[in-house]
């Protein structure tokens, strides 16, 4: 043979072994050279070497194939999963022999491993156990190119929180875990998508769509980075950010739910490029809260954009950091600031006319000390964008039918593909609205709250995922709710804050004012509630409230407090039961 010949003879058994060889190719084992060929095949790279350029450039075949060997991805740390082919008994979680379910694939994976998941449902019908337990230094992979539509896991599980109580939770986020690419919907009662508790994650190009509570509820003092998702259509709020957690929330979607965002208690978040949109309430702040926003886009909200509550004290800008949010057609205020203590800064927004209630410093006169720390410069919003319609969302695939074919076509590639959501560009010049006064009154003014959300939540986008509350209903109420026939206040060991409404159940004037002095009670608990189905909601979380008028507005009482700290409590209750309530403090 001459060696012409021979020179063509390597470049054939060459191609072979890129794209799939079976066969002893140079001392290579046909298995490994096979599975090179399908894992270069699922992630798309498949080579056809021209014979020229290895006559030219390759002096044997065997040194051309080490140096292929050298550059190709390793299988080692990489796991599959397909509900619909795979097993957890029989396979290996390979491409060719997948494992059945993400539990068993969670249970067995090691270290650095990436478990890739093949479209379809992963439920409880398929094998699953709820909540999934994410795991150090693994990451779960869906398509992330595709904002996870296609894989979606379904489900809830019982999970007792260690600041929160019980809980009903899709998945459990793990500290350096990495989440991606998949589609979260809990159907279940009070159901929540993604719970993060004192760890720091990456959850990035997810979608979180028909949890029946939060799509993601930030706990303890967690640090995750949270990029690039989408939160749409979610019971309660998109995402709650509790504790004194400080994610990193960055370029996500949030539309068509209670509150977009709810940050509360001693939470600082630097919330960085996101659009809030046609929610309820964009962005509630409550508590102690020091939440960042920075080139944010908030609009065409029912309400408010922002609302402040209490303590809370937002950054929206200052005179050496701009805010660059872009503020436009929120319903009633861009920044509801009535019934905050604080001056809230906000210099350097975009927002059409006075749409601020409260004490808004859009001069850049204060300077907010609460920034945890620096915010990265992102391009500012355009202020040319047209005003958005309300979007549709794109339905949830059902599952794969027994009709579709398995290997490597049907997982995504193990790649992570940046998302989809835009980074907003453009410049605008800072708001130059006037600063309102500075009210001389101390008393905090009651703000209009959203109604609750549990019974016309939409149901989640997919024929596959069935409406909430159908199974899962046994797990106890969110937290534990004072009973009426404890002591007033907080007096004693009581460790509970005790709603102290000294009317019966039903409906009754506010609690007199020398009886309010008698009992050294001083901040009132109310929710706003013009409608019976509002008040029923109130009730079903706190049966001892009433209805009552105040300032000439239809309220339920709450309950009437000695300490902040327990009028704080029952506040943050009812929040984390989709409802807002109001403190007042009484003289």
């Amino acid at each position: 043979m001459s060696s012409v010949n021979k020179t063509k003879k390597s470049t054939r058994l060459t191609e072979t072994l890129i794209c799939g060889a079976t066969r002893y190719h140079y001392g290579i084992p046909g298995a490994i050279a096979k599975g090179i060929g399908h894992l270069l095949l699922a992630t798309g790279v498949c080579f056809a070497l021209s014979p020229e350029p290895t006559m030219a450039q390759t002096p044997n075949a065997p040194e051309a194939m080490s140096n292929i060997l050298a550059q190709a991805p390793s299988t080692a740390n990489q796991l599959y999963v397909n509900p619909d082919r795979g097993s957890d008994r029989e396979g290996q979680g390979s491409l060719q022999s997948p494992y059945k379910t993400i539990t068993h694939a969670l249970r067995v994976a090691q270290a650095n491993t990436t478990i890739i998941l093949a479209p379809g449902t992963y439920s409880a019908e398929t094998g699953e156990t709820f909540p999934l337990e994410l795991k150090r230094n693994v990451t779960l992979s869906g398509l992330p190119e595709r904002n996870g539509n296609g894989v979606v896991i379904q489900g809830g599980g019982s999970y007792i929180s260690r600041t929160v109580a019980a809980q009903n939770v899709t998945a459990i986020a793990a500290e350096k875990a990495t989440l991606t690419g998949v589609t979260i919907t809990n159907p279940n009662r009070r159901g929540y998508g993604l719970w993060i508790e004192s760890t720091s994650p990456t959850i990035t190009n997810n979608t979180f769509t028909g949890n029946t509570q939060d799509g993601i509820f930030v706990a303890g003092n967690a640090a995750p980075v949270i990029r690039e998702n989408n939160f749409v259509q979610n019971g309660a709020n998109g995402m709650t950010i509790h504790g004194t957690a400080k994610p990193e929330v960055r370029e996500n979607s949030f539309e068509r739910t209670g509150f977009g965002i709810n940050v509360v208690e001693q939470a600082a978040p630097v919330l960085v490029g996101n659009r809030i949109r046609f929610n309820k309430d964009g962005l509630v702040v409550q508590g102690s809260a020091r939440p960042v926003l920075r080139n944010n886009i908030i609009e065409g909200n029912e309400r408010d954009g922002i609302v402040a509550i209490s303590n809370a004290l937002p950054d929206l800008g200052s005179s050496g950091q701009p805010g660059g949010n872009i503020f436009r057609n929120n319903r009633q205020y861009d920044i509801n600031g009535e019934a905050a203590k604080e001056i809230i800064s906000a210099f350097g927004n975009e927002m059409t006319g006075n749409r601020t209630a409260g004490r808004i410093d859009l001069a850049g006169v204060v300077n907010p000390a609460n920034s945890p720390r620096p915010v990265a410069q992102t391009p500012r919003p355009t202020q040319t964008r047209p005003t958005p319609t309300r979007p549709t969302p794109a339905p949830l695939p059902n599952r794969p039918t027994s009709g579709q074919t398995s290997g490597a076509d049907s997982f995504p590639r193990p790649t992570q593909t940046p998302g989809q959501n835009p980074r907003p560009t453009g410049s605008s010049a800072p708001s130059t609205q006037t600063p309102i006064p500075v009210p001389t009154s101390e008393q905090p003014i009651n703000i209009p709250v959203p109604p609750p959300r549990t019974s016309n939540v939409p149901p989640a986008p997919s024929g596959s995922i069935p409406s909430p509350g159908n199974r899962g209903d046994s797990l106890p109420v969110l937290l534990p709710v004072p009973n009426g026939n404890a002591p007033i206040g907080n007096a004693g060991s009581a460790s509970q804050p005790v709603a102290s409404n000294v009317n019966p159940p039903g409906e009754g004037p506010p609690v007199p004012a020398n009886r309010i002095q008698i009992l050294g009670l001083r901040y009132r608990v109310t929710v706003d509630a013009p409608t019976a189905r509002e008040q029923n909601r109130v009730r079903s979380v706190v049966p001892e409230a009433f209805r009552t008028i105040l300032n000439g507005r239809t309220v339920m009482q709450v309950g009437v407090f000695n300490s902040a700290e327990n009028a704080n409590q029952i506040v943050d209750t009812l929040n984390r039961n989709g409802i807002q309530a109001v403190i007042q403090e009484l003289e």
